[in-house]
């Protein structure tokens, strides 16, 4: 993707440099995340991909601020937006929130509030823009807003309660609200939970559009290696707690450096040729933050774990595009891959 107009590709909106949540449940801390770096530039789509219990969720939360606001997390390293450090949450943060920062989540029913019409949650959407002029001018405004979402007939709509539309519906207009106040960010969790194969392209393919026109950066968080295949301008994979690869969509889906997102990429159905009589899985599951496995946390899943990836956590470094931790890397030229 080319770099925005007037915006060096040096220069990212959010940055994370080593960004570790922990969580106090009376015994000891949990760490939820244990090492989240990777940047997102302007007008650039970011994917977040892994399985349930990697850390996506909890990292696009924290980004949010909404994690810091708990007496028993405790966030550290730094989160950089638009050049303000925001990993403590507090005013600064906040005043980020639901403006230049939104938040599209998993389920948007869950989201809306049940006794408040439409319109009523659009509006105070609106008011992150500041004073308003009459309650005529923010409906008309709604309803170009809901026009844009894909929705025709917003008057309809906005005079309607959650549970009167449908899923897609749903999500539509929970798009439609974080975009009202113009975003800067938009932070999507698996936008496409539980709605139908044709509903989820049509919201990803809002999604997308909505960058084209708004220069509006996105991280899409989900587990669907072909959604980020389909809109990623970089590919982030998390992994227990930690990003175990970054790099371009064309390195990650022909040449993936680690051995987990190239076991992620042999779980996709093929679509042409000859089917496979049982579909490739990766054996075992996400270990659990309060018995991770000692160094790297993938070994005890990995085909090509030694005894050094047993006790020894890899480092971040360079690979190809991106960055990779891993301490046998696959696809790498060799004189790459013995390089340390």
């Amino acid at each position: 993707m080319n770099a925005p107009s007037g915006a060096p590709a040096s220069a990212p909106l959010l940055k994370l440099d080593d960004v570790r949540v922990t969580l106090d449940n009376g015994v000891k801390r949990l760490p939820l995340i244990r090492e989240a770096t990777f940047q997102i530039r302007p007008g650039e789509i970011v994917c977040l991909v892994g399985e349930s219990g990697s850390g996506k969720s909890v990292t696009a939360r924290t980004i949010m601020g909404l994690l810091q606001q708990d007496d028993d997390i405790r966030v550290d390293g730094s989160i950089v937006f638009d050049g303000a450090e925001i990993a403590a949450g507090g005013k600064t943060s906040a005043g980020l929130r639901g403006r230049d920062i939104a938040m599209v989540f998993q389920e948007p029913l869950s989201s809306l509030d049940p006794v408040f019409t439409i319109e009523t949650q659009l509006t105070e959407a609106l008011r992150r823009l500041g004073p308003r002029k009459s309650k005529r001018a923010d409906r008309e405004q709604l309803v170009e807003l809901l026009a844009k979402v894909g929705i025709h007939d917003g008057p309809r709509v906005l005079r309607s309660y959650p549970h009167q539309l449908s899923g897609g519906m749903c999500q539509r207009v929970m798009i439609a609200q974080a975009l009202a106040a113009k975003p800067k960010l938009l932070i999507a969790d698996e936008p496409t939970t539980a709605l139908d194969v044709t509903i989820q392209a049509q919201i990803l393919s809002l999604i997308e559009e909505l960058r084209d026109e708004t220069d509006m950066s996105v991280l899409l968080v989900t587990h669907d290696m072909g959604v980020a295949a389909e809109l990623a301008d970089r590919v982030v994979v998390m992994y227990a707690g930690r990003v175990v690869e970054d790099a371009a969509p064309a390195e990650v889906f022909t040449a993936a450096h680690h051995p987990y997102t190239s076991g992620l990429l042999s779980c996709i159905p093929p679509l042409t040729g000859e089917k496979p009589e049982r579909l490739p899985a990766i054996e075992g599951s996400v270990p659990d933050p309060s018995n991770l496995p000692t160094g790297c946390s993938f070994h005890p899943r990995c085909p090509f774990a030694t005894d050094e990836c047993a006790a020894e956590v890899p480092e971040r470094r360079r690979m190809g595009s991106g960055y990779a931790s891993c301490f046998n890397p696959l696809n790498l030229e060799p004189a790459a891959a013995g390089a340390r």
